[in-house]
């Protein structure tokens, strides 16, 4: 059996920017980590000729490509080339989807270099982002834009920026120290609220050029990232994280109701910035705070649920089991 892993991503700034729309008249930039929660998936022949899929609980057992309800997997399969062979593809994920942590993108990854090294190849991650990119935003009519793909398949915090030539990334080059102690003062929480991008990302690309004055704020915030965590100022980090948050409730689409206003506004009453990430009303809400103020964090939001999450390096891998 091949089996790949794509980690899932925290965003800090510049989403939206990655949007096809935006990206191919002024450029977009991101700046984002991946994390230590993956997306799995399995592929072997199926003996029994037909193309056999599992996936959270759904079952899908078909004798031809166009019978496949599952988009990315049909699309992935058609690029691949593999539309005619019998498989069997199991997909697992750490948290669930549609949370707002590039999940569809890791997925979509994954699903690509496992069906690469099923036939013999060995892709570059590079190769592996573009083609991710490729189906979600050609493919399939800018489900998502080019930042899941970029960041799952790269790995690591990273500045990526998207333009017509091309999707370049590079590495924001901090001590682990520094790393460990931007880590330590975040705070994930998990609502359980659960949105599809695509409706919110459709809104704002028929608004875009209402948009394209906050769509500028928030490229920029993405190079102020770069800049204040090149510079070791946390602060100014968290701080950004919050602009951030502030800018995408500004913007058409699904970015906020009054829960978040709510909930934001709770978490800065506490002296504490939030973001929710996603091109959507996110399930998880990011918190930066200095350590002292985490128990009362945790107390004041204790109708949400706690998850840990740490920073990784490593971006897509695959194996034969």
């Amino acid at each position: 059996m091949i089996f790949a892993k794509t980690p899932l991503r925290i965003p800090f700034g510049g989403g939206l920017t990655d949007l096809r729309k935006y990206a191919e008249r002024f450029g977009g930039a991101t700046v984002s980590t991946t994390i230590d929660k993956y997306v799995y998936v399995g592929l072997k022949p199926n003996v029994d000729g037909y193309i056999n899929l599992k996936y959270m609980d759904v079952h899908e057992k078909v004798s031809s490509i166009e019978g496949v309800r599952h988009d990315l997997i049909r699309e992935c399969l058609k690029l691949m080339k593999l539309d005619q062979i019998p498989v069997d593809i199991y997909i697992m994920c750490d948290l669930n989807s549609e949370s707002g942590l590039g999940s569809s993108g890791a997925l979509t990854v994954s699903l690509l270099h496992a069906m690469h090294r099923f036939k013999g190849d060995t892709p570059t991650r590079q190769q592996l982002l573009e083609e991710a990119s490729y189906i979600e935003v050609d493919v399939l009519d800018s489900a998502s834009g080019y930042h899941d793909p970029s960041i799952c398949a790269l790995g690591g915090l990273k500045l990526i920026e998207y333009g017509t030539d091309g999707i370049r990334g590079r590495e924001i080059e901090i001590p682990e120290i520094q790393k460990q102690v931007f880590q330590d003062r975040l705070l994930f929480f998990y609502s359980g609220r659960r949105f599809k991008s695509k409706p919110s990302l459709d809104l704002l690309n028929t608004q875009m050029d209402s948009a394209l004055d906050t769509m500028h704020q928030i490229k920029q915030v993405a190079y102020d990232l770069e800049k204040s965590f090149l510079e070791g100022n946390l602060q100014h980090v968290g701080e950004l994280i919050q602009h951030m948050q502030n800018l995408k409730q500004k913007l058409p689409g699904n970015f906020e109701d009054e829960y978040v206003v709510d909930l934001i506004e709770r978490i800065n009453k506490m002296g504490a910035y939030a973001q929710l990430p996603g091109g959507k009303i996110g399930a998880f809400v990011i918190i930066y705070s200095h350590e002292d103020q985490h128990n009362r964090i945790r107390s004041e939001l204790s109708d949400l649920k706690e998850v840990r999450l740490n920073f990784s390096s490593e971006g897509t891998g695959v194996t034969c089991l």
